[in-house]
């Protein structure tokens, strides 16, 4: 066991010296650059000399640096040679800790705040990046980083000048940050390199051990889960700040007029929708693979989830050049209509976003007791060798450069696990140059019955909140300054609370009742919103309309019986959807 500790220990220390030496092309650049700044900045400051002096050594230091580096490179050396080179790379590193280290006397000018913020500045970064780059190899950074930042805080609390404290506290933060946070990316590191080789080691054995191999596949699998499991149970938390962002940016909406500004706010809004639109992505996969979406089967009219994608696709395939034509049916068919919704929906994105001329169809036929439904596209087709791996998570035919705008490639990852949970077998048909075609069968409805039109209800007015009276409670204040800004930007009045325990008291001062309460489900200290509302219905008025706002990644499904009482919004919510939900409820009102 010592000869093999031995040996991971000799493993680790090579690859260490190795990390840090591959960094040295980046770190050299990075710092020719900041030296020629400093030596800029401060030449009518400081003697000329001593500053082209300063600078030479610089320049050769780097260039003994690159040397080392490409020489390390060409001799790729065994584990047992590598000792020699780290202690090159180690003195090296203390040259470079006493280079910078005279920088911050040589060229701390007394008496300008000026010189000595950018003094501090510049090497604060260089201990920034040391702190990144060197962390893996402790020798080399336990040296540099003090070596670079003492001389300079020695200096500054020598100088008599006003302000110089206010440089001194950063610069110590600044050491004792780096070397803690060093020494725990150096530890952090270390096992990932030591486990990485354990690791090694444990596959040649698994090869051998067909029941070591069985373990080892459970272990994963249990990683999976776990991974899935968390996602499923922070969604709350992670909704919480692109709720805020979502508010924000709906206020911003409201209260810019000028155009130039608000093509930036339309920006920003555009970028929360698509930031949104990943996040969803990311929890849609977390909560199909743990268990948490359960279909629920009903009777219902594919055309009626057609029609409903025709317009939601109609304008973006138009803005493209591209023709849409849905071809429809009169059946009735038993599925879940929403995660069938998801499967078409995802299905249509990529063929609009993929096709670039030409045209996408969504249609249906009756198949005797089942119903077809495809999704043709004229686009650039799927390379056959491609078609089974476009299924896995992440993966992207035209995406190489991972761009947010193409999504994270969970699209139709999402297709294959919603399928698999109603029983969907989805069949791929493509052809290079020509198109692609995605189809699949749902079963009919269990009895046919007859599918009537409901005429659409006429829009109501938005209400008009002047001099309204609205409630927020949220334990996040960000999100209680969100609404506040939003609602007021309405023309509402607002009372902000992060528990409700404040409320009745500023109900009082503003001398009448609320016409309306917003809480969130999960407050802080296990306290649910609907006791809250409760409780404040109790003590002003029961007929007070409220609204629940959750993070929950089970929505209202999982909700108690209490939640359901109450309209529901699920984080991050749309500032439109939330002015649909207001009107709804103050229509309500005398």
């Amino acid at each position: 066991m010592t000869e093999r500790a031995d040996q991971y220990a000799r493993q680790v220390r090579a690859e260490q010296i190795r990390s840090v030496y591959l960094q040295s092309p980046t770190t050299t650049a990075g710092s020719l650059a900041a030296g020629a700044v400093l030596v800029a900045t401060t030449w009518d400051r400081v003697p000329n000399a001593a500053l082209i002096a300063w600078a030479a050594v610089l320049c050769v230091h780097q260039a003994i640096r690159v040397y080392h580096y490409r020489s390390y490179m060409r001799a790729s050396p065994t584990e047992r040679e590598d000792p020699r080179w780290g202690r090159l790379y180690t003195i090296a590193a203390a040259s470079a800790g006493c280079i910078w280290g005279s920088a911050g006397v040589l060229m701390f000018v007394p008496g300008s705040i000026a010189h000595q913020s950018l003094l501090s500045l510049i090497l604060f970064g260089i201990a920034a990046v040391s702190m990144t780059a060197l962390s893996a190899y402790a020798p080399a950074f336990y040296l540099l980083i003090p070596l670079t930042l003492t001389p300079l805080l020695v200096r500054q609390l020598a100088d008599v000048g006003v302000g110089q404290n206010y440089l001194v506290a950063p610069g110590v933060i600044v050491l004792a940050v780096a070397l803690s946070f060093g020494r725990h990316v150096n530890r952090v590191i270390a096992d990932a390199i030591r486990k990485r080789f354990e690791n090694v080691d444990l596959i040649e054995q698994l090869m051998q051990q067909k029941a070591v191999a069985e373990q080892a596949q459970q272990e994963a699998e249990t990683a999976n889960r776990s991974k899935t499991q968390f996602f499923a149970a922070a969604s709350h938390d992670l909704r919480q700040p692109l709720h805020a962002m979502s508010l924000f940016a709906g206020a911003l909406h409201e209260k810019i007029k000028d155009p130039e500004v608000l093509d930036v706010v339309n920006s920003i809004n555009a970028s929360v929708g698509a930031l949104e639109g990943l996040f969803n992505e990311l929890l849609d996969i977390s909560k199909i693979d743990s268990g948490v979406v359960t279909p629920r089967l009903s009777d219902f009219p594919v055309s009626s989830v057609l029609a409903t994608l025709m317009s939601e696709f109609g304008a973006l395939a138009r803005e493209r050049g591209l023709s849409l034509a849905v071809v429809g049916s009169k059946r009735l068919v038993r599925s879940d209509r929403i995660l069938l919704e998801r499967i078409l929906r995802n299905l249509m994105s990529n063929a609009v976003q993929y096709t670039r001329e030409g045209g996408v169809l969504l249609g249906c036929r009756w198949r005797r007791d089942r119903v077809r439904i495809e999704v043709w596209d004229t686009g650039p087709g799927i390379p056959e060798n491609q078609q089974s791996r476009i299924f896995d998570e992440f993966y992207q035919l035209e995406n190489p450069g991972r761009t947010s705008k193409k999504g994270l490639g969970l699209g139709l990852s999402i297709v294959k696990r919603l399928s698999g949970l109603l029983g969907y077998r989805i069949e791929l048909c493509s052809r290079i140059g020509r198109g692609t075609v995605f189809g699949f069968d749902i079963p009919l409805a269990i009895e046919p019955i007859v599918a009537t039109r409901v005429p659409a209800a006429a829009k109501e007015p938005t209400q008009d909140l002047s001099g309204r009276l609205i409630v927020v409670i949220d334990d996040e204040e960000a999100i209680v300054e969100g609404m506040r800004v939003l609602l007021t930007g309405w023309g509402a009045q607002v009372i902000g609370s992060i528990t409700g325990d404040d409320v009745m008291a500023a109900v009082e001062r503003h001398e009448r009742m609320p016409d309306l309460i917003i809480a969130d489900y999960r407050l802080g200290g296990g306290v649910v919103g609907t006791d809250v509302i409760d409780r404040l219905r109790q003590e002003l008025d029961p007929e007070v309309p409220a609204i629940l706002v959750t993070g929950s990644a089970a929505a209202a499904s999982t909700l108690d019986g209490n939640a359901r009482r109450y309209p529901l919004l699920i984080k991050p919510v749309q500032p439109g959807r939330l002015r649909e939900l207001i009107d709804d409820n103050l229509r309500k009102l005398p």
